[in-house]
């Protein structure tokens, strides 16, 4: 660590699966505008952020060697990893010391002090913030739409029902889909025989909003259409007719909030190349590198990896500068309890924020409470 500068690494698919490296770019765009926003106010304390950065291939063995190498040869502080593939390196990292931000994709990275996340929905544990949100929305018998070949869908899945079941909500079923191999008509055919008033999704965006639009054209009646992704501007242009009415969680500041619009300016400012900065991988590559930074300001003027490591770990309400719900740092296997809830109005040239009843109400986030 040089006296004016502090070294982090960046590790990400930059090649490799053409769809991951693709979809990671605007990851990588997220960290570089939060970086280019915290040089431009002089870094941390007074520390410019040198950032370097290697690519994983979205490969658990490349992502090792990239691991040791900024480590060991290249002497970074620390480590921003938007990727897939980090389970496999946990321990290393951990004995090591190095603190480590980006985005859960297990419940492993609950298990290490040193890895730390925005909230983690594959801990193990459920929180009531699903059933609540259902359950306002007037929802009473659902139907799950889960992919059985992604894990993350399955994991998803596994939070959802527990959460429906506990406000109250039946469960009519449970339906695989894959991508290209399943009807959505037919899954579309077996929600309007179910019963069900409620289409849940632990899936991608465009086969959810496929199902539900031909439940919709034949005539199935639904009072809450939620899916776990699907918040994006680009998308609503391109099926916003067939996504009018739906629902989808959506884990950031409400639009016109002050957070959401100084987070766009610092993409527009330093991350240009990014035309969608709602993209939820360029918002959690943000947040990652926010986290990081937060962590640099609390191990003080002269940083200790074991210093960033215990102060970050104290934190009981990072919000990322109010860009998302708060999460308690201090206990990382907790169950996630608060999410943002956006609808899509009935022209489907829009999406709105859905406000929270005063019960649920955290500084406009729907929060749960965790459930046995």
């Amino acid at each position: 660590m040089a006296d004016g500068s502090v070294k982090i690494g960046l590790i990400y698919p930059d090649s490799g699966p053409a769809e991951i490296a693709t979809a990671f770019q605007a990851s990588r765009s997220g960290v570089d505008a939060r970086i280019g926003l915290q040089n431009a106010h002089g870094g941390v304390n007074g520390r410019a952020i040198d950032l370097v950065w290697g690519d994983d291939q979205s490969d658990a063995g490349a992502f090792s060697l990239v691991a040791r190498d900024l480590v060991d040869t290249q002497k970074v502080f620390g480590l921003i990893t938007p990727t897939i593939v980090l389970d496999r390196s946990a321990a290393w990292l951990e004995k090591e010391g190095i603190p480590v931000t980006g985005t859960a994709t297990s419940a492993l990275w609950s298990d290490y002090t040193n890895l730390f996340s925005a909230g983690n929905l594959f801990n193990i544990g459920h929180a009531s913030v699903f059933g609540d949100f259902v359950k306002a929305q007037g929802g009473e018998k659902a139907l799950v739409v889960v992919d059985p070949n992604v894990a993350a869908s399955q994991s998803l899945a596994a939070q959802f029902i527990p959460s429906l079941r506990s406000r109250g909500i039946q469960i009519v079923g449970e339906v695989t889909y894959t991508d290209g191999v399943t009807d959505p008509a037919h899954v579309a055919d077996q929600l309007k025989t179910s019963g069900a008033d409620t289409l849940v999704g632990a899936a991608q965006s465009i086969p959810f909003i496929d199902i539900y639009a031909h439940a919709k054209d034949i005539g199935a009646k639904l009072d809450v259409a939620l899916n776990a992704t699907g918040f994006s501007p680009i998308l609503l242009v391109q099926r916003g007719k067939d996504m009018a009415g739906m629902s989808v969680m959506s884990s950031v500041a409400t639009q016109g909030s002050p957070a959401l619009a100084a987070y766009q300016s610092a993409m527009n400012t330093y991350a240009p190349e990014v035309l969608d900065p709602s993209d939820e991988l360029a918002l959690a590559g943000y947040v990652a590198a926010d986290e990081m930074i937060e962590g640099l300001q609390l191990a003080g003027p002269c940083p200790s990896r074991r210093a960033f490591i215990e102060n970050l770990r104290k934190v009981t309400d990072f919000t990322a500068n109010g860009l998302i719900p708060p999460i308690d740092l201090s206990h990382p296997g907790q169950p996630t309890l608060c999410e943002n809830f956006v609808k899509v109005d009935q022209t489907g040239r829009k999406f709105v924020p859905v406000a929270p009843p005063a019960t649920l109400d955290h500084d406009g986030y729907w929060c749960g409470v965790p459930l046995q």
